[in-house]
């Protein structure tokens, strides 16, 4: 299906881009938003979108995705009838492939590892511990659930995997507990104190809050994003998608595939997983 990429140019179409087989994938559209008060930002927005897109667009893709707040964004997608996309599913489908590279290169068994996941939506909760029970044993979920979305939870994962996950309601007190974090929720405020020092924690929110709060600890090891190899899709094949993107560019324009995977994003940039381990190997001495 076509898509859209948005840069900040005055709202035409600019390009078509391929795949790698030479298909066309999309169109990229431009949209100029630096003359408007961040009150029209939005509206203007919009308007250009509805002039541009036609029957056939279905989903969005926005190069600079954090300009708009998950609101704004929201606003959109109903106003236009257009899926923004967000990386959530490339994130969840690679999720276990960068746990398995990171513990191999920590020579440490991933298997034994426990992983708690801090959510407060069912579905995606789901996926993630779907996902990365293909490579671990141990899951504790927390956050806002109400009673029933705990207990759905409890049951899709124990019939879909065999695996019992458990569910506690005061995160700090179990926090020492655990290796591996992943959130999912936004204004996620965590005990610095009680974390342990090698602690892997990856913050898929979309304010990327409790990134910023330890962005600054070397202890801690702290992914916003997975990060991938561009270069299969080009611009009339002049290659003007970067050689490295982040997941929701990734998402929607290009096949997964393991071996596209290039590393990740943390304390605001970007890295091999090698590179990552090893810096972190020196900034504590030993993870």
């Amino acid at each position: 299906m076509p898509k859209g990429l948005i840069p900040q140019i005055k709202p035409k179409v600019v390009n078509y881009f391929y795949d790698s087989e030479g298909n066309a994938v999309g169109k990229a559209v431009g949209i100029i938003l630096k003359d408007y008060d961040e009150s029209d930002l939005v509206q203007e927005f919009i308007l250009a979108l509805e002039k541009l897109k036609n029957d056939r667009l279905q989903f969005l893709l926005i190069e600079d995705l954090h300009i708009f707040n998950k609101g704004q964004l929201e606003l959109i997608e109903k106003s236009t009838n257009l899926k923004v996309v967000n990386g959530m599913n490339i994130l969840v489908d690679f999720l276990p492939i960068v746990l398995d590279s990171i513990y191999r290169l920590l020579d440490k068994d991933l298997k034994s590892k426990e992983v708690l996941v801090i959510g407060n939506k069912e579905e995606v909760t789901k996926k993630v511990i779907e996902s990365i029970c293909k490579v671990v044993r141990f899951v504790t979920i927390t956050g806002n659930f109400q009673k029933e979305s705990v207990e759905n939870i409890y049951q899709y994962i124990l019939e879909k995997t065999g695996l019992s996950v458990f569910y506690s309601k005061n995160i700090d007190r179990i926090l020492t507990n655990y290796s591996i974090i992943i959130n999912l929720i936004d204004n996620c405020r965590l005990n610095n104190k009680t974390l342990r020092n090698d602690a892997i924690i990856f913050d898929f929110s979309f304010d990327k809050y409790l990134s910023r709060e330890l962005r600054y600890n070397s202890k801690l090891t702290v992914i916003e994003d997975f990060i991938f190899k561009g270069d299969n899709v080009n611009f009339d094949r002049k290659g003007i998608i970067p050689e490295l993107i982040p997941s929701y560019i990734y998402e929607y324009l290009i096949k997964s595939k393991p071996n596209d995977l290039y590393g990740v994003y943390a304390d605001e940039k970007i890295y091999s997983i090698e590179d990552l381990i090893s810096l972190k190997k020196t900034n504590i001495g030993k993870l």
